[in-house]
């Protein structure tokens, strides 16, 4: 969840948000500029990412043979979270065993997709 890594990011920079600095980095391709002067549009699609997720949530839940909502959506972050790992290192060039940051950025994106999918769970499970 996006708040939860917004300190993270104050004290450590895009680098310590690996799902921002992805998204950064991939903006940064797309509009042939550095990563460090696309920070909004790189946060903004990581936002379209979220929501997108969030639909294909909704359309995979009747298929999940979870019958709680709230397992399923922390499953589902936890499923978006190993996508994000599998393609950092070929994205950004950063791979997690010898990340500057150590673990952090890995732990603090676990985290924000554990929160991610607690909520989307939540909100569903009132749909």
């Amino acid at each position: 969840m996006s708040l939860a890594e917004y300190p993270i990011w104050l004290r450590w920079g895009m680098e310590g948000v690996s799902e921002w600095h992805l998204n950064q980095v991939m903006v940064g391709r797309l509009m042939n500029r550095s990563p460090q002067s696309v920070v909004a549009p790189g946060l903004l699609l990581h936002f379209l990412h979220g929501g997108l997720a969030g639909v294909v949530f909704v359309l995979l839940l009747p298929k999940i043979p979870i019958t709680s909502s709230i397992v399923a959506g922390v499953g589902f972050g936890i499923v978006l979270w190993i996508i994000a790992l599998i393609i950092m290192k070929p994205v950004t060039g950063i791979g997690f065993q010898k990340h500057q940051l150590g673990l952090l950025p890995l732990v603090v994106s676990l985290g924000g997709h554990i929160l991610y999918g607690l909520f989307l769970g939540l909100a569903v499970s009132y749909i």
